[in-house]
């Protein structure tokens, strides 16, 4: 496997351990109060040139959003609506909020104006950021379905001066000299509003299957994220300035996780690429060093380099087959704690360094520290093929109830088939059904408006997850699928 691990720059142990003191704006203030304008926090590239800010910028940028809605008027409690494109103004937008005492709505822009709508009109939404004109003309078509919506915030203000002066609507730019403008006015507003906050909470609702298989509201608190994410930082090789990139859409709970949790606590580096028909690119420009994708993403890359070898000449596919057969061999003795010859560990050194290791850098991969794949298990066939060509990927588990994957992988502790062991703090046991149960400080609050679901999936702190499991006698964690019902 790739080792970068003489490189990393981990956050003070110390500090880790107190982010759960903390709400996520507060650790934004933490972090740049300590990085400064010395290190980058997000990239992202438009017109084909990657733009940086720095944590400072970040923070200034993220102080503004929340001055502007509450110069707007908006009130501590209340829920704000986001249906943005991945980009910075996703990070401003939600820090910005919770900065502000309110409660975030990830919506997918894609999803139809009716679904937006009735989930904006269920948590009562007074606020909405919006990315472009698109998105607003189809929220406008809707406008008398959404009575508790004060305003707009639209973010791109290309075509929208054709909306005049309709008080509904306010352009991002906008919303940063109104909060500017209140700054200058109340120096002290912002701290004030943004240390009121506590780690207690509500951040988010997000919208899940949940665990009794129809769409619910899952509630998470400032205290879950910081406490899933504090504990990654622990346990994975994760450092100061680590590359990621939001491999999916910013409303899944491992992109919200990983984006306002993992990358805060640990003071990663966001990147945002300019969009799909770039992504292949700009990911090997962005040369990530962390990677969490879905088993989709995972099969497809997989399924991209087999059809790439299928037409390959039969030296190198030859090659490349010795190639997984000698890597897979050498992680079987491992596994086993059985001795592998001089002879294995020099053909496997050779075959990294002449064949897997120019094939990861084609794809992007080549610095990859760690990769991850969640929520739904990658066929084993899959795993396989990248630990064979040396990509350090772990299977991993959790649900949107429990603020994302509480199972992973452990450095040098690897078992095929399996999602890992629980990270630390995570307790874990399983019914005569073979249901899987979780207790961790990382469970959710709830589902929004629905005590009696709650009730039943949440019982004296257990999650009641739905999924069937095995747990070996070195406590792996094995996923069968969903408990059959009686």
């Amino acid at each position: 496997m790739n080792d970068f691990s003489h490189k990393i720059d981990r956050v003070d142990p110390e500090a880790l351990s107190s982010m759960g003191q903390y709400t996520l704006p507060q650790i934004l203030y933490k972090q740049a109060e300590r990085f400064g304008s010395q290190k980058i926090a997000i990239r992202e590239k438009m017109c084909g040139i990657w733009q940086t800010i720095d944590w400072r910028a970040f923070f200034r940028y993220t102080k503004h959003t929340a001055l502007g809605l509450m110069a707007l008027g908006i009130e501590r409690g209340e829920t704000v609506g986001l249906i943005l494109d991945n980009g910075p103004e996703w990070l401003f937008g939600e820090l910005g909020t919770h900065a502000a005492g309110a409660v975030a709505l990830p919506l997918l822009p894609w999803a139809p104006a009716k679904t937006l709508v009735s989930e904006l009109d269920h948590v009562q939404a007074t606020y909405l950021f919006a990315q472009n004109r698109m998105q607003v003309e189809r929220l406008l078509a809707h406008r008398q379905e959404l009575p508790y919506v004060k305003q707009i915030v639209y973010i791109d203000p290309t075509g929208m001066k054709f909306y005049g002066d309709d008080p509904w609507l306010v352009a991002f730019s906008q919303l940063l000299e109104l909060g500017e403008d209140l700054d200058d006015e109340q120096p002290d507003l912002f701290i004030k509003e943004l240390w009121d906050g506590n780690p207690e909470d509500m951040a988010v609702v997000l919208a899940t299957s949940g665990t009794a298989g129809t769409p619910k509201l899952v509630m998470l608190s400032h205290a879950n994220f910081t406490n899933t994410a504090s504990k990654w930082v622990e346990t994975e090789p994760i450092g100061i300035e680590d590359n990621w990139v939001p491999m999916s859409p910013m409303v899944g709970i491992v992109e919200q996780v990983w984006g306002v949790g993992i990358a805060l606590c640990g003071g990663l580096t966001t990147n945002f690429p300019e969009g799909a028909e770039t992504l292949l690119a700009d990911f090997i420009d962005m040369g990530p060093t962390l990677i969490a994708g879905s088993a989709g993403f995972w099969e497809n890359m997989a399924m991209r380099i087999t059809t790439s070898m299928a037409g390959a000449r039969k030296w190198n596919r030859s090659l490349f087959e010795m190639t997984l057969e000698t890597a897979n061999r050498m992680a079987l003795l491992e596994s086993r704690n059985a001795p592998v010859s001089l002879q294995l560990k020099l053909k496997n050194g050779l075959l990294k360094r002449f064949i897997s290791h120019p094939l990861l850098r084609r794809i992007g991969c080549s610095r990859v520290r760690a990769a991850y794949t969640g929520m739904h298990p990658a066929s084993q066939e899959v795993i396989s093929l990248f630990r064979g060509l040396g990509l350090n990927i772990k299977q991993c588990y959790g649900l949107t109830e429990t603020c994302g994957m509480v199972h992973v992988h452990r450095e040098g502790d690897v078992k095929p088939g399996t999602v890992g062991r629980p990270l630390p703090g995570t307790e874990i046991k399983l019914t005569a059904n073979q249901e899987i149960l979780i207790k961790s400080p990382s469970n959710f609050m709830g589902y929004y408006q629905d005590p009696n679901l709650t009730s039943r999936v949440l019982v004296d702190g257990w999650l009641h997850t739905g999924d069937a499991g095995t747990l070996d006698e070195e406590g792996h964690l094995g996923i069968i699928g969903r408990v059959r019902e009686p």
